[in-house]
């Protein structure tokens, strides 16, 4: 069942009454936001539905978004008991319908204590930011949103419309924007020591923000695009976007295959993704993969590129066939080699790179950071700076949605577990 079968109550109830809710539930286990989804489901199927709403809302301040987004196919639906008789419970369909119902009936108010506790600033208005105020203002904290752009972060700039329609993801703004001080403003290193100063806690959900460059020859040519930018301004201003007949995307995950379905919507007539490795290694959702062949992407597996050719502008770019090793690499994926006199040509208009991300803000140079780039955290979210927190794609990498909001959540309890000690020996 897709997400727009779910129309109706009666429809949504008919799916309820298939759970089994069970006891110690696996699928609020695999949820990193840790939804109590047997409690959201039954009072759904009783005929609560703002009630089932606010169980959603009470994990996962991201609600609707990761209503619509989410991939249940790796998380709670994965487990769902259910898949051993017949099919999984359509957790996110149901999850979407209950809070979207919400949404369009008037947000609830949220309990929360008297802001009379200590003051926290939280750097990046992303789901893993939002989602830390958001617990924290539960808590009684004193919670300002810093962020230069806005607030929403990759949801707002980074998913297409076609996944993500606008009014979701402001529906859920609307909702928390309520709950903390936003400023719009960056934070370079002299803003960064003064917060500090200035609040008991700094939580920094800054993600990364910069694409790695592809370092291939020919890379400065007009129409070699990164893919952070080309998403976004394909988002923002698509009748600026020029893109040609044929494109080629380098990469091999999600966002490599949301730059091949945008430039498809964009009017691309041929669109190519080189991997370099089999599909068996791609880290993708399925869904999104069977969506992209749907729209008739092609995937060059076994390639990379070797070089751009053109003289200013794109004609086309070189690419060589790997085969796979038996030796792994860190992932436990097979490493891929090159194979000497395999090259070929792709004729191309251009070239978007989607190879992973780098750390943009250069503010964090004096925190810990592992080989490759991300800040150093312990296991309750402290950096080496004790007062600053981390969270998000800046402590681990690109990941989901959800799993920013269940950083954002933790980090909260950590942060509020950290400054209730601290004034508990100051007394």
């Amino acid at each position: 069942m897709s997400t727009t079968a779910i129309v109706s109550y009666q429809r949504a109830k008919t799916e309820a009454e298939r759970c089994l809710y069970c006891f110690d539930a696996p699928c609020t286990k695999a949820c990193p936001s840790h939804i109590d989804i047997p409690k959201f489901i039954t009072m759904l199927k009783s005929g609560n539905i703002i009630g089932s709403a606010e169980v959603v809302k009470t994990s996962n301040a991201f609600a609707n978004v990761c209503g619509k987004v989410c991939p249940e196919e790796i998380y709670c639906q994965s487990v769902c008991n259910h898949g051993s008789i017949d099919e999984p419970i359509n957790i996110r369909d149901l999850h979407f319908f209950v809070t979207q119902e919400e949404a369009s009936r008037g947000f609830c108010k949220t309990n929360i204590l008297s802001p009379e506790r200590n003051k926290v600033a939280v750097i990046g208005g992303g789901p893993t930011g939002l989602s830390c105020a958001f617990e924290l203002s539960k808590m009684g904290y004193s919670v300002t949103v810093y962020d230069a752009v806005g607030l929403g972060g990759v949801p707002s700039t980074g998913i297409p419309s076609f996944r993500l329609p606008d009014e979701i993801l402001q529906s859920d703004i609307q909702f928390l924007s309520k709950y903390f001080t936003f400023v719009k403003r960056s934070v370079d290193h002299r803003a960064f020591a003064v917060l500090q100063k200035q609040y008991d806690a700094v939580f920094l959900a800054i993600g990364l923000g910069e694409d790695k460059p592809v370092k291939l020859e020919g890379e400065n040519h007009s129409r070699v695009l990164p893919v952070l930018e080309f998403l976004r301004d394909a988002k923002n201003r698509p009748k600026r976007v020029s893109i040609g007949n044929k494109v080629v995307v380098i990469g091999g995950g999600n966002v490599s295959l949301d730059a091949a379905a945008t430039a498809k919507r964009l009017g691309a007539t041929d669109v190519i993704l080189l991997y370099r490795r089999s599909e068996s290694e791609m880290k993708v959702w399925k869904s999104e993969l069977e969506e992209a062949r749907k729209q008739g992407i092609q995937i060059q597996y076994l390639t990379v590129p070797v070089k751009i050719i053109g003289t200013r502008a794109v004609k086309g770019i070189v690419c060589r066939k790997t085969r796979l090793l038996k030796k792994k690499d860190a992932s436990g994926r097979q490493i891929p080699e090159e194979i000497a006199g395999s090259d070929f040509t792709i004729p191309a208009d251009s070239v978007i790179a989607a190879i992973g991300q780098v750390i943009k803000s250069d503010f964090v140079s004096g925190l810990s950071r592992v080989s490759k780039g991300f800040i150093v955290v312990n296991k309750k979210f402290q950096t080496s700076m004790k007062n600053v927190f981390a969270g998000g794609d800046v402590i681990s990498g690109e990941g989901t949605i959800v799993q920013s909001v269940g950083h954002g959540k933790q980090a909260a309890h950590c942060i509020d577990e950290y400054l209730s000690s601290k004034k508990s020996r100051n007394q």
